[in-house]
């Protein structure tokens, strides 16, 4: 099941994506007669629907293989879509530090014992497609494919087993970063500068991706690989990382934690590389997709 937002003439509205058709998912429920489902995926996963989401997935599937017998509901072509953030403004976005072995070698850090944490503001978020903007002045700033957990309840010191199945599903994220002042220890301000956190293309449910440790994760800069990795190397699995942030925060719907980068970020190459006007990056999750955006320069 993949799971998206998309821009309607009225405002945002949450779609489910099959045989690269997007089927609205209010108008969809009312068509099947399942009653009334909220417009966007946060009041979904807010409202506990997740059930009744994989349940509509399942007769638009079941419709889709019967043909004329079981009509679709009215779908539109993904290639006529303008795909926002699968949430565009998350409740909270929690990015964890030196999370890839390989990651932690290429800057000599030592590897964590536990997880660190740190915050991405939720207006930094931008969909699939949106415009990366340079701020005036900045020359350094990097790219960080991640693999992104959405928490689809509410958590709070939660064991393993609620932790896995508190995450609804996966998508890819873009941790931009301004290097010039996260070298100021400014982490924050370095990472969640407006269009800094691009999220998409959808949401994944957790169970078609089953086993999240293994998939290759790859970011091109203008085609170029610059990242190419497995999330098999990762230290905290987004599991252990749910259960270790719930012994201090409490997560709930619609939160996003980013599980760290693989090696490969331009800060650390030689030479450096950084994006600039012009540049698209790509960030390819397997099993997930890719989640594009092209760079530009603040006016």
């Amino acid at each position: 099941m993949k799971v998206l937002t998309y821009a309607g003439a009225e405002g945002p509205r949450a779609g489910i994506l099959l045989d690269n058709t997007v089927y609205d998912i209010e108008r969809s429920a009312r068509a099947f007669a399942m009653g009334p489902m909220p417009r966007s995926v946060l009041e979904i996963l807010e409202a506990g629907l997740g059930p009744l989401l994989a349940e509509l997935h399942d007769r638009l599937l079941d419709a889709s293989w019967a043909g004329a017998r079981s009509p679709l509901p009215d779908g539109i072509p993904l290639a006529r879509v303008r795909l926002l953030a699968p949430v565009p403004r998350p409740p909270k976005i929690i990015c964890i530090g030196l999370n890839y072995r390989d990651h932690a070698e290429e800057q000599g850090a030592v590897l964590p014992r536990v997880p660190l944490l740190f915050a991405k503001a939720p207006t930094a978020v931008i969909g699939p497609g949106a415009s990366i903007v340079i701020p005036a002045g900045s020359t350094r700033v990097d790219y960080e494919g991640e693999l992104a957990a959405v928490i689809g309840r509410r958590l709070k010191r939660a064991g393993p087993d609620e932790a896995r199945e508190g995450i609804f599903g996966y998508c890819c994220m873009n941790d931009v970063s301004e290097r010039e002042i996260q070298k100021e220890r400014v982490w924050m301000r370095a990472k969640s500068i407006d269009t800094f956190a691009p999220l998409g293309p959808w949401i994944v449910a957790a169970d078609q991706v089953g086993d999240p440790l293994g998939l290759g994760l790859t970011t091109k800069l203008n085609s170029q690989v610059m990242q190419s990795g497995s999330t098999r190397n990762l230290i905290f699995s987004p599991a252990e990382l749910v259960v270790f942030i719930t012994k201090f925060i409490t997560l709930e719907p619609g939160d996003i934690i980013s599980t760290g980068t693989p090696s490969g970020v331009g800060v650390f190459r030689k030479p450096p590389v950084f994006m600039k006007a012009g540049d698209t990056v790509d960030v390819t999750i397997e099993g997930i997709g890719t989640l594009s955006n092209p760079v530009v320069k603040e006016d």
